[in-house]
């Protein structure tokens, strides 16, 4: 078996969420995205909100507030995902007052209506995941360029997104997160979530 093979075995595997490599191998596995299976929840693609502008919208918010940043983030990339059956799905369980605002790219237009609406939100998503569940389907959510926020001056939304995604192991069977994320920005010390020690078991190295 080829390494490249071996790789994207490692990668692929349902339980591995962290994926700490260099941002040369990570843009080496973008092509992963372009799979069936695969969305993209953040990277370097200019229709996402810049780091800058998202720090600056949460600038007074805590870790949920980041929390709730991931999450309308992840429904405005599933129902800007073209004419896909996840953008489909997402549409019709979404409030339709919600399709034009998480439609738009700019997080102002969207951070306050999922703040105030979080259980609705995760609601959606938990729709989506009993469906891909009953259907014997995976989707994997990729995550590269994370870096951006630690150089824009805040590493609160790694730590958020990171949480958020470990909580949802639990709650979600088929949705995966897939963070790719350079090993110095991994620093357990400054993650501060309840559990993050038992992060160790979902995590890859890739040399």
């Amino acid at each position: 078996m080829t390494e490249s093979k071996v790789m994207e075995g490692r990668i692929c595997d349902p339980d591995v969420m962290l994926i700490l490599t260099s941002p040369e191998r990570t843009i080496a596995r973008s092509d992963l995205v372009a799979q069936q299976n695969w969305v993209r929840g953040y990277g370097q693609d200019d229709a996402l909100p810049v780091p800058e502008a998202a720090i600056e919208c949460l600038r007074d918010e805590d870790v949920i507030g980041w929390r709730a940043f991931w999450l309308g983030l992840l429904l405005h990339c599933f129902i800007c995902d073209g004419a896909s059956e996840l953008s489909d799905f997402i549409v019709r369980y979404i409030p339709q007052d919600w399709g034009s605002s998480l439609k738009d790219a700019d997080v102002n237009c969207w951070y306050s209506l999922i703040r105030r609406n979080l259980e609705e939100a995760n609601s959606v998503l938990d729709e989506l995941d009993e469906h891909l569940t009953i259907t014997d389907q995976w989707v994997f959510i990729a995550y590269d360029g994370l870096e951006a926020f630690d150089a824009a001056g805040s590493y609160m939304p790694i730590r958020a997104l990171i949480g958020f995604w470990f909580d949802r192991l639990r709650r979600w069977q088929r949705l995966r997160a897939k963070l790719f994320l350079r090993p110095d920005l991994f620093d357990i010390g400054r993650l501060n979530f309840p559990d993050a020690s038992k992060l160790s078991g979902h995590v890859v190295r890739l040399e």
